[in-house]
């Protein structure tokens, strides 16, 4: 099956607002869902997770896009040791992306747009090609193409070219990890939990990267191993793990660890070579969109391991 690398095919909306018809135009997203309003919008950031059990951290102690600082690299070529089976990366040079960000007012902007946005499109990994592929997206066409031209502007449009050229890093570095010659790419603003229940990933690998709002809920190495051998025996010992694991951590912050804004979380799932049954356990955190919470996330999948990013 052949697919559209970083080029529009169409967009389709779930529940569309009536403003939101103004978007359906050709752009370069593969697909783009909008969704009904929360009541209200904003966002609430929740505790800090001080104490928390890293699996692998990298922290990148040099400002500048991550593909310019060789720990960068390190910190990718950490998940090809089989005794990683997850790597956060923070430090200075995610403080330096979020204090980039903050000078801009695409937080606010975002904010205000009614619903949830999800833009999803195939992109080639190359160093030459990632970053054209990810403008092709056209995120600021996809995220604010319902909203009235005013409600943007240039510290908006200064925001979205910092957030392409991140993910264009992650794209990049995740294909020279996996040797794939493209990712799937899925930019998500998310007004209600996306995956509350602990799981797995089936996938090879997963890039994850919350750029605002409370990020992915990671188990400990020690509660994943107990909820792996409990699904051994049934649906019912899987589901009263998970259970003893959820009163855990929130009993103890240190059960579990929580990703930061703009902290990359490499996540290696079932399916990467010799990792069977060791995939971490994770889920996404609470988001109560009537309280006015929200997210914007990026994940990054190898094609062949999820559904494919184009439109029937």
């Amino acid at each position: 099956m052949s697919h559209a690398r970083g080029k529009s095919l169409r967009r389709h909306f779930r529940a569309p607002l009536p403003s939101a018809r103004r978007a359906m135009t050709a752009g370069a997203v593969a697909a783009a869902v909008v969704s009904a309003p929360a009541q209200s919008i904003g966002t609430r950031r929740r505790g800090s997770r001080g104490g928390a059990t890293r699996h692998a951290r990298a922290s990148l102690s040099d400002p500048g896009f991550a593909a310019d600082d060789a720990r960068w690299d390190a910190a990718w070529t950490s998940v090809r040791d089989a005794s990683t089976r997850v790597a956060f990366i923070d430090g200075d040079a995610r403080r330096d992306l979020r204090a980039r960000l903050t000078r801009t007012n695409l937080r606010e902007a975002l904010a205000a747009i009614p619903g949830e946005v999800h833009l999803r499109a195939e992109v080639r990994t190359g160093a030459s090609e990632a970053l054209g592929d990810v403008r092709a997206m056209d995120l600021h066409g996809g995220l604010f193409g319902h909203v009235d031209a005013g409600a943007t502007d240039d510290g908006v449009s200064r925001g979205i070219e910092t957030l392409e050229r991140d993910i264009a890093d992650v794209v990049r570095s995740f294909g020279k990890t996996c040797g794939e010659d493209s990712a799937v790419v899925q930019v998500s603003l998310l007004r209600k939990t996306l995956c509350s229940k602990y799981h797995v990933d089936w996938v090879p690998l997963r890039a994850m990267v919350t750029y605002f709002g409370d990020g992915t809920e990671v188990l400990s190495a020690a509660a994943s191993d107990a909820i792996t051998r409990a699904r051994a025996l049934g649906p019912f010992a899987e589901d009263l793990a998970k259970s003893l694991a959820a009163t855990a951590v929130a009993a103890d912050a240190a059960a579990s660890s929580c990703s930061g804004e703009c902290d990359v979380v490499l996540m290696k799932g079932e399916r990467w070579p010799g990792n069977a049954g060791r995939a971490i356990v994770h889920r996404s955190p609470d988001v109560d969109g009537d309280a006015g919470e929200w997210r914007l996330c990026l994940r990054v999948d190898a094609p062949r391991w999820v559904n494919p990013a184009t439109n029937e």
